[in-house]
This record gives structure tokens, sequence and C-alpha cells, in this order.
């Protein structure tokens, strides 16, 4: 009776677990849109307010502000490549990438990305191209 219930409570997990959908790997995402400046997609994640730094410009803006913002960077320096040089996370569930933008005028950016988890959603908290 035993191995019955466990046959038939298997046969109804398995499938099920199989059809959840992956969980998205938040840091290929960003780094994704930043690698093809698709600053809407990206826009998608930010928090309420966002930290941008710029070079030396340090600030904390809206969304609507920061997308605008990160627009006209990217206007004036188009990402060539990205490349992500460390990630990590917290035991909070927040998350980081540090990369490397080459803009296509061969302008180089350390890039940092601090990405924090609320309700069981990721939100850009932090954004700096130094």
């Amino acid at each position: 009776m035993k191995k019955l219930l466990f046959a038939l409570l298997m046969s109804t997990v398995i499938p099920a677990l199989a059809q959840q959908e992956p969980k998205v790997d938040i840091i290929e995402e960003v780094s994704t849109h930043i690698k093809e400046a698709s600053i809407k997609e990206l826009s998608q994640y930010f928090d309420v307010t966002v930290e941008l730094t710029i070079q030396e410009r340090e600030n904390a803006y809206s969304k609507a502000q920061a997308e605008i913002i990160l627009k006209n960077f990217f206007m004036k320096y188009p990402p060539k490549s990205f490349k992500v040089i460390h990630r990590g996370a917290s035991e909070k569930g927040g998350k980081y990438l540090i990369g490397l933008l080459t803009a296509e005028n061969g302008t180089s950016f350390r890039t940092s990305i601090i990405i924090i988890e609320k309700n069981e959603q990721y939100y850009v908290q932090q954004i700096r191209f130094e």
C-alpha cells in the first residue's frame, strides 16, 4: 500500500516539477541589456529609485530619470562589449555584478550593479560606470 501511494505521489509531483518555468538569471538578463544598450528592457528591473554613478557624477534618480540618463550615456558611449568579471550574492538574496563595459570609441568603464530582492522580485538598486 505504501509503495502504491508513493508511486501515485511521484507520478503527480514529477510532471508538475517539470512544468515549472525556470528561474530567470537576473545577472545574465541585466548583462545582456547593458551589452545591447536596451534601456527599456533594463529599466523593467529598476527599483523605485536607482543610484547612478556615471564617471564622477553620482545621485539617486527616479525610475524615469534613470532611464533618460542611461539612454544619454549609451548614446555617447555605445557599447562594443560588456564582460562580467565577477558576480555574487548576499545571504539576504541580493545579487551583484562587476563588469567591464567597452564603448565603440575604446573608452572602458568598470561597471558595478547591485540588485536587491523584494517580494520574490529583483530590482536594480545601483549602477556605477567608473
